[in-house]
């Protein structure tokens, strides 16, 4: 229903109501890879700084439709079972999302929605040696808070979640099958660049 709205909207009058924020903080993500046939070990993404860009569009009160573009560049590293940590490379990871976002009371929002992933190694080695794989779906939801006195600054903090499939070619070729459930979570500080006249 709210797309529907949406799309009958003219599209001046989305430019016009449409704000751009931009949020700023830290992600954890769970394991990538765990084998544990010979020698048990883990690969892990470390903590990354996360970087987002959303375009919130206005839907009937109190809907809106987030529109965001997510980057974050960590290292990943294979630990050994006893406590060996290997350095493998860096990788960014690129998000396109869109969701759907309800303001609750008291300063929160909350808000689920869905998008595409992809991993970009820095260097072509290790599970990466063959690229950083498809683009993967994605499922997300958020959390956010925003008092009053960050209200009128244009800040609010942010708690983000996602999860998604992780499986590259070359971990296939190893005999790897099935996808790696993969969690991430950020704490995040969101700005609001600018805000559209109020429909």
């Amino acid at each position: 229903m709210g797309w529907l709205f949406l799309s009958a909207r003219p599209p001046d009058r989305l430019s016009a109501q449409a704000s751009l924020s931009a949020s700023l903080g830290a992600r954890y993500s769970s394991t990538l890879v765990h084998d544990s046939i010979v020698s048990p070990f883990d690969i892990r993404l470390g903590i990354s700084p996360a970087l987002t860009l959303a375009v919130a569009l206005p839907l009937e009160a109190p809907w809106t439709a987030d529109v965001t573009l997510d980057a974050s560049y960590g290292a990943v590293s294979r630990h050994d079972q006893s406590g060996t940590v290997a350095p493998i490379t860096h990788v960014t990871i690129l998000t396109l999302g869109v969701a759907l976002r309800r303001d609750l009371r008291h300063g929160f929002s909350a808000s689920a929605g869905a998008g595409l992933l992809a991993y970009l190694p820095a260097e072509h080695i290790g599970i990466f040696r063959d690229g950083g794989g498809p683009v993967v779906p994605m499922g997300t939801a958020a959390l956010g808070y925003s008092p009053p006195l960050a209200v009128r600054r244009g800040l609010a903090l942010e708690a983000r979640y996602d999860l998604h499939g992780f499986l590259t070619p070359a971990l296939r070729t190893e005999g790897f099958v099935n996808s790696t459930v993969v969690h991430r979570v950020a704490l995040a500080v969101r700005y609001r660049l600018w805000k559209g006249s109020p429909p």
